[in-house]
């Protein structure tokens, strides 16, 4: 079979899995189906304390009006992001950090209609929560449609890591919060550590515990119903051998719910507008803004996340799009904003229901609370759901804490340290900023370290600068200058990502990498040349590098962007060896009567030699 051969049919056999009819298949139906309605069921249970969160003070009376909304919203922005998402299996719904805004944006309208009649502060409110979902949606679907977000992914490397470590931190403090009911505060901790509280945190960590080394072990979709099912059967089993009631259960704090009764979600209409204080939303044009910008922040941060925690690419333009369709789709219903879930899209891949049936079936249990109303809840077992959010928060510490410490910089790791703490003790957005103000700054101390002059030269030069081209081979050489760093790196990535997909890269056998006039790279280069890698080795092509510093080679090591294992990367001394092994020598590059100019794109100079010259 030819090369060519090779990737047809590898491109027939990934079309024909991401067949919707494919995914009707048992295989992936049943994984696809537990998934949803295991996610659909956290995201209820996240929409109520977001609920509370919102409709709280003078709004807490309409509490269950809030509920409703942002039910309605975890439906609405799953089911649109899984049909129009790059990636199936992708899990949407609202977030905690533009929730956090909208209680600040609710509490400020409440306080300044002082004297209002509570249904126009009500209604008021859900207008500027709709409002909010309708800008940010608009917003972000623009951004999609100009193409404008690799504009706004060059994220660090670090602040990616800080932000995933510190989402499970809060993961875990989130889990102990669902299982007792508490914070986990230091003044709380002596309450944690007492009776009945002791135990319920403690199951739902052990229980989580087990899923994290049957799955370090084992890959199957029926592994995580199969624990769940066992676990609320002895649940159960306990409460009867006990002679514990559910009343009981539920008081002791066993159970989920109480949840509030009475009618559910109550969209804004035609009759109510005329109830809403415009004027009032107007003065919160500012936080308004705060939503949709944070809305933007967490997507690109929540997509990188689950790039990597997926080793899957996004098409962060087309992630745009989807969530802005997504957060229109919820102001039409009076809903609130949001975007992709991390934990959720997690746990969804790893149980192998990487498949857009799973954020169908999200809206299940969403579409049950709001026609049935929320009281089938109460005989869910909290430490299924605390084991779960344990397991997401334990997986993201131990990859981001431990491990990372294995392929960061010293300095790299302390900025992902910091990052968490903030994240956890004083805000997410706070965090983040903090990341990258540390990281600019590390970036500019090892910058200056470089002569001036040289910087400039290099950033205005930094393209690859030649290639060549024969009728059986082709080889790319990237002459590359500099620092490789969070801003380059990805611009690199994006000129090989080019390269491989042109209508001649059936016939590339070689990408070389010239480091001659390379001074350092930093952890967001490392993780490029990760993709550059995979990238490479779906198109069966050879990386080779050369001039190769061994603290570079270490880093890219570390980083697992290098494959001797399958030796599909290669090092070599310096160029012209390199292009020895490729059959090729370095006056051919270099000689005018051995090559015929070729229209010079703005990625640099094309060369192409025939075959007499080699």
């Amino acid at each position: 079979m030819t090369q060519l051969e090779s990737v047809l049919s590898e491109h027939n056999k990934h079309q024909e899995e991401s067949h919707p009819i494919a995914e009707w298949h048992p295989t992936k139906l049943i994984p696809s189906l537990i998934a949803g309605m295991l996610t659909g069921i956290i995201g209820v249970i996240r929409a109520i304390s977001y609920a509370a969160l919102i409709f709280s003070g003078t709004l807490s009376d309409y509490l269950t009006i809030g509920v409703g909304i942002a039910v309605f919203s975890t439906a609405a922005i799953s089911i649109v992001v899984a049909l129009l998402s790059s990636l199936p299996g992708m899990i949407a719904t609202p977030l905690a950090a533009p929730t956090a805004i909208l209680a600040i944006l609710a509490a400020a309208i409440a306080q300044s209609m002082t004297g209002a009649s509570p249904r126009e502060i009500l209604v008021t409110v859900v207008a500027a929560i709709t409002i909010s979902s309708f800008v940010t949606g608009i917003f972000l679907l623009i951004l999609g449609k100009l193409h404008l977000g690799k504009a706004i992914q060059f994220i660090p490397y670090p602040v990616v890591g800080g932000f995933m470590a510190g989402t499970g931190f809060l993961l875990i403090r989130g889990a102990i919060q669902v299982l007792t009911g508490e914070h986990l505060t230091w003044k709380n901790i002596p309450l944690l550590l007492q009776g009945d509280t002791l135990w319920q945190w403690l199951s739902g960590l052990i229980l989580g515990l087990i899923i994290l080394i049957v799955f370090k072990y084992y890959q199957h979709f029926l592994i995580m119903p199969g624990i769940m099912l066992a676990a609320t059967s002895l649940f159960y089993f306990i409460l009867l051998v006990t002679h514990i009631s559910l009343p009981e259960a539920r008081s002791a704090g066993w159970l989920l719910g109480p949840f509030p009764k009475g009618g559910l979600w109550q969209p804004l209409t035609w009759e109510t507008l005329h109830q809403v204080n415009f004027p009032v939303i107007a003065h919160q044009t500012t936080t308004i803004a705060t939503v949709v910008l944070i809305s933007l922040l967490s997507l690109v941060l929540t997509n990188s996340g689950i790039e990597l925690a997926v080793d899957k690419e996004i098409d962060l333009n087309q992630e745009l799009q989807a969530v802005g369709l997504a957060n229109i789709a919820a102001g039409l219903g009076s809903g609130m904003v949001g975007n992709q879930a991390l934990p959720s899209t997690i746990l969804v891949h790893k149980m192998g229901a990487n498949n857009r049936l799973a954020g169908v079936f999200k809206t299940i249990p969403c579409a049950a609370v709001l026609l049935l109303g929320s009281s089938f809840l109460e005989v869910f077992p909290k430490p299924i759901i605390g084991s779960l959010l344990f397991y997401l928060g334990l997986d993201l510490s131990l990859k981001w804490i431990y491990k990372a410490w294995y392929k960061f910089s010293l300095s790299e790791y302390l900025i992902i340290l910091v990052i968490v703490v903030i994240i956890n003790t004083v805000g997410f957005l706070e965090g983040v900023v903090v990341g990258f103000a540390l990281a600019v700054f590390l970036f500019a101390l090892n910058y200056s370290k470089i002569d001036v002059v040289q910087q400039e030269f290099y950033l205005k030069d930094y393209e690859p600068i030649k290639s060549a081209l024969e009728q059986e081979q082709r080889v790319y050489i990237f002459q590359l200058q500099g620092a490789i760093f969070f801003g380059t790196a990805n611009s690199l990535l994006n000129k090989v990502r080019y390269r491989l997909i042109a209508k001649e890269s059936q016939i590339l056998k070689f990408i070389i990498f010239d480091f001659s006039l390379v001074n350092s790279l930093d952890s967001s280069a490392v993780l490029s040349f990760n993709k550059i890698s995979n990238l490479a080795r779906n198109h069966q092509v050879k990386l080779l590098f050369t001039n190769l510093e061994p603290t570079i080679k270490d880093l890219l090591i570390q980083g697992e962007a290098w494959d001797e294992q399958e030796k599909s990367t290669k090092d070599f001394p310096d160029l012209e060896q390199a292009l020895t092994w490729c059959g090729l020598k370095k006056s051919d590059l270099d000689s005018p009567q051995g090559a015929k100019s070729l229209n010079i794109p703005e990625s640099g100079k094309e060369l192409v030699l025939n075959s007499e010259n080699l």
